[in-house]
């Protein structure tokens, strides 16, 4: 067996394993991974995203969105409703959060939404929803409204 093939064999155990701690929330998770670490296996862990993920599309997406910095005053939310608690897979941790980059307008409406990082499909789905419905007092810059690109988190438990 090559190389290549043994560490793709092991990359699969061990998100099989994960799969199965992280519903049983056991410690095991933690030797696990400190075991393939040292074995020198390179490991990408979570189901989310990483920033780094950012296709040129999204790129491209918040290209007329600033990121907040001094002189600019950050959007406040005037319409904000939590997302509703979705239908979850029985195997499903009852706890979830997602992480968003959201556009919002110079109107104080949400353009662009990114996800960053989610602990499950469903809780993205719903989050992703309903921050599309979320209104802002718009950003200002020099008293003047402005496009930002702001992250939202939001968290689920039932």
């Amino acid at each position: 067996m090559g190389e290549a093939m043994i560490g793709s064999l092991i990359r699969n155990v061990y998100c099989t394993i994960c799969s199965a701690m992280l519903r049983s929330k056991q410690i095991a998770l933690v030797l696990a991974m400190a075991t393939l670490i040292l074995a020198g296996v390179p490991l990408v862990i979570g189901q989310g995203r990483s920033p780094e993920a950012k296709s040129e599309a999204t790129e491209d997406a918040f290209s007329g969105y600033q990121s907040v910095r001094p002189g600019i005053t950050p959007p406040k939310a005037t319409r904000s409703p939590d997302p509703p608690y979705p239908e979850l897979p029985a195997d499903t941790d009852p706890r979830g959060v997602v992480v968003m980059l959201i556009g919002v307008d110079s109107r104080g409406h949400v353009g662009p939404v990114h996800v960053v990082r989610s602990s499950a499909q469903a809780f993205e789905k719903s989050a992703v929803e309903t921050v599309k419905t979320w209104r802002f007092k718009p950003a200002r810059k020099d008293g003047r409204p402005v496009p930002v690109q702001i992250t939202v988190e939001m968290n689920f438990a039932k």
